[in-house]
């Protein structure tokens, strides 16, 4: 069982003595000292400017609507970003066509515009019409050929971008990011070669520039934190618009490759570095302050998810989480209920761990403050009161793969409860020693519904009266309410992989 624990304090939860607290006499806590009076930079909250989705097609669903509409309010993700929106079952190029065809491309946009959330326009697939060949991806039959003719490809992101414009207005749709393909790296994203991927994408954001210069294009969008250099060294030799720099990295992606052979870290430093790698080139470049995008990452793990956002503050202006939901068909149909494919959301709204770790995420301020070294993220929100990330993350073993960066097996990875609690004391200096904390938590105890689903025999279709059961199991339970009566010391015990955010009331004047 986790503990809260109180030296010179009383604690109270729910006007009862916490069922939480425990001898705080040990001396084999981690302390941590927060300074509150001691900035230590800005939080940007760069895993909330974008997220992750399967394919435009499912922005018509009302489970995938549902679903936007409850990450928009309480993790507050400001744009959407997901394949294929060119894709033939999108009808973009209809068989015979002489021009496009966005009513379907209107209707997804629309609907996240209503939910105040904008498109991060990822511009692939080729329609069939338009392409050099037949090779396919997934699931959805996504092709990726490079285009017949670059000119009809030309045409046709002409004819989008003004559509664009001309629907939503230039005011809006200079917000957007249009990001040319998906991981052209990959034999099974791109059926070309790179310097095909550079003619495609000088001749996308040449035309963007054309229809408006204030539209922001950038790539490369590949997988394994690849290409960004060489993309950059074309666009300035070739004097090719370029606004932003994208790319994605998952921890268990093939070191030798992201990396070199002789470069090898732990498995929950891959992201980090991988980062500090593009910084680099980026900076090395005509481009040094180009905006990073990371548009794809994952992990189902809370205090992996916490851990990364720490470790990778400064180094990226999006941090784009892959998936929001779990309606995600890009192996198929989804054939068992508690699946591991990607998603904050499982099948039918159902929340998991990682969705709370976002929304507790949001509680965040957007100033950190100085701390002890440790698992800790010390912040200050706009009216004054402190918000305090604590996690207790257990590495994996680096020969175990969670398959999240590879294609053709699409799992979100895994959240391991394997390992041992750990016990920390904070010590709270200056004017906020005194008041009252609330304490939030997600672990295999909060916000899972792993057990629910277990003890009701792990059926392989719900019934609606059992998804409201496991609705129901996986909310997270009322904050734990300690006082701190002046000694600003607490000692908190999180178990393996969780996470506790504590949060502290601005200081009586």
């Amino acid at each position: 069982m986790q503990s809260v624990a109180m030296t010179g304090a009383f604690a109270v939860a729910n006007n009862r003595v916490s069922a939480f607290a425990t001898d705080a006499s040990k001396t084999d806590a981690v302390r941590i000292n927060i300074r509150p009076h001691e900035d230590a930079g800005p939080l940007p909250h760069a895993w909330e400017e974008c997220v992750g989705s399967d394919r435009a097609i499912v922005g018509l669903r009302e489970q995938w609507l549902s679903d936007l509409d409850r990450v928009k309010r309480e993790i507050g993700f400001k744009s959407v970003r997901f394949h294929g929106l060119f894709n033939d079952e999108m009808g973009v190029w209809p068989s015979g066509a002489k021009q496009p065809n966005f009513l379907y491309v209107d209707m997804v946009f629309d609907a996240m515009l209503e939910r105040g959330v904008r498109p991060f326009v990822e511009l692939s697939f080729m329609p069939g019409e338009l392409a050099s060949g037949r090779t396919t991806a997934f699931f959805y039959k996504g092709n990726t050929s490079p285009p017949n003719h670059l000119a009809d490809w030309a045409g046709l992101i002409r004819a989008f971008g003004e559509h664009c414009v001309a629907r939503y207005g230039i005011k809006e749709v200079e917000n957007w990011a249009f990001e040319v393909w998906n991981e052209p790296n990959l034999k099974f994203f791109w059926a070309g070669t790179q310097s095909d991927y550079f003619e495609l994408y000088r001749h996308t954001a040449m035309t963007l520039k054309s229809v408006d210069n204030r539209l922001r294009v950038g790539g490369p969008s590949t997988a394994i934190a690849a290409w960004v250099g060489d993309l950059l060294e074309f666009c300035a030799k070739e004097k090719v618009p370029i606004d932003f720099a994208s790319t994605h990295i998952y921890p268990d992606d093939t070191q030798n490759l992201v990396f070199g052979k002789d470069e090898h870290y732990a498995f929950e430093e891959v992201i980090p570095r991988a980062l500090e790698k593009v910084k680099g080139q980026i900076k090395a470049s005509q481009y040094p302050l180009l905006p990073l995008y990371i548009t794809e990452w994952s992990s189902q793990n809370p205090a992996f998810i916490a851990h990364t956002v720490k470790s990778t503050i400064g180094l990226a202006d999006i941090l784009s989480y892959w998936t929001f939901d779990n309606v995600f068909e890009e192996l198929g149909i989804p054939r068992t209920f508690l699946n591991k494919n990607f998603g904050l959301i499982g099948l039918r709204g159902v929340p998991r761990t990682s969705f709370h770790t976002f929304a507790l995420l949001h509680q965040l301020g957007d100033v950190r403050l100085e701390t002890d070294v440790g698992p800790v993220l010390a912040t200050r929100r706009k009216d004054g009161s402190l918000a305090v990330l604590l996690w207790n993350l257990i590495p994996q073993d680096p020969k175990q793969r969670t398959s999240m960066g590879d294609p053709l097996v699409q799992t979100g990875g895994t959240f391991a409860i394997q390992g041992e609690p750990e016990k920390f004391t904070l010590q709270v200096q200056g004017d906020h020693r005194r008041g009252r904390i609330n304490i939030s938590r997600v672990d295999n105890e909060h916000g899972d519904f792993n057990h629910a689903y277990q003890k009701m025999g792990s059926p392989v279709y719900p019934t609606a009266q059992q998804i409201a059961e496991l609705k129901r199991a996986s909310a997270l339970p009322q904050p734990e309410v300690v006082y701190l009566d002046g000694s600003g010391q607490i000692t908190i015990s999180i178990p393996p992989n969780g996470i506790a955010l504590l949060t502290l009331g601005a200081p009586r004047t």
